[in-house]
């Protein structure tokens, strides 16, 4: 394999998560990432407009019904941080999250 080729496969891109959110909150609740590493999510709707947020990494966005949305995230940092529906409040906000946990 020539150096080209290397380089090539080298830069495929992640291997998709599917996250789905619905008023019963996000499959899966969590989520795991190593460190520098883009974790791909598609993330689909099961029933009403919703939005997939992950403060911690100023990550937001809209998520409609009937399409998957695709979220890059690539975390810098190590530890426990949670995403959540930025669309919900009250008991609905409680039930829509969940949480990504990053290691080295």
């Amino acid at each position: 394999m020539g150096a080209l080729t290397a380089g090539l496969l080298a830069a495929a891109p992640p291997e998709a998560v599917d996250l789905r959110a619905s008023r019963e909150g996000f499959s899966p609740r969590v989520l795991t990432a190593h460190r520098g590493e883009t974790l791909r999510l598609q993330v689909s709707s099961e029933d009403v407009e919703h939005c997939f947020a992950i403060d911690a990494f100023r990550v937001e966005k809209r998520v409609l019904p009937g399409r998957a949305t695709p979220v890059d995230v690539t975390p810098d940092r190590v530890g426990t941080f949670p995403f959540h529906c930025c669309l919900e409040s009250g008991r609905a906000a409680e039930v829509e999250r969940g949480r990504l946990v990053v290691t080295e």
